[in-house]
């Protein structure tokens, strides 16, 4: 794993890759979070993709994560008014896990929450219906203090095989 990775992050991506086996994702029925990984769940979020139209509701945000956004967006949609004016960016690379099934790593300061001190690292993983659709998005998220406020307010890449980023 890559060196930047959270150990928590790490052993989630770990798991979402043995249930995936051979296909590009592991289908929503192969994970059970609170039986396999109970100790990840503060840090997990669960997002229900929609089709016709394409939306992404919120249906799990773990303690950790509402903690650090300052707020539980349980229920709400990515495009409703959580994230401002990095809304459609939002919703664009959710967008682009869900064409290309394939795994994301998300690493993001926070200035869209006036928390340009706060940084969010996330793997962002892809769960699959009976027909091969993404249904979901498991996501594991985890947030770091730095003093660099000047650096690249976020990077949304897909990840290699060892849970870095993807050069492509």
């Amino acid at each position: 794993m890559s060196a930047l990775f959270d150990g928590r992050l790490a052993r989630l991506l770990s798991y979402w890759s043995a249930r995936r086996g051979d296909r590009p994702a592991p289908r929503r029925a192969d994970i059970d979070p609170p039986l396999d990984i109970p100790d990840l769940l503060p840090i997990l979020t669960l997002v229900d993709v929609l089709h016709d139209p394409l939306r992404f509701r919120y249906r799990l945000v773990g303690t950790a994560v509402a903690e650090g956004f300052g707020r539980d967006a349980t229920g709400r949609f990515v495009d409703e008014t959580l994230y401002g004016d990095e809304a459609p960016a939002m919703f664009a690379t959710y967008e682009r896990l869900s064409t290309e099934i394939r795994p994301f790593r998300r690493h993001s300061r926070l200035a869209w929450n006036q928390q340009e001190w706060l940084v969010l690292d996330a793997i962002e993983l892809p769960l699959v219906d009976d027909d091969d659709r993404v249904c979901m998005i498991l996501g594991g998220n985890c947030f770091t203090m730095t003093s660099d406020t000047g650096g690249p307010a976020r990077d949304y890449r897909p990840l290699d095989r060892d849970g870095g980023w993807d050069q492509d």
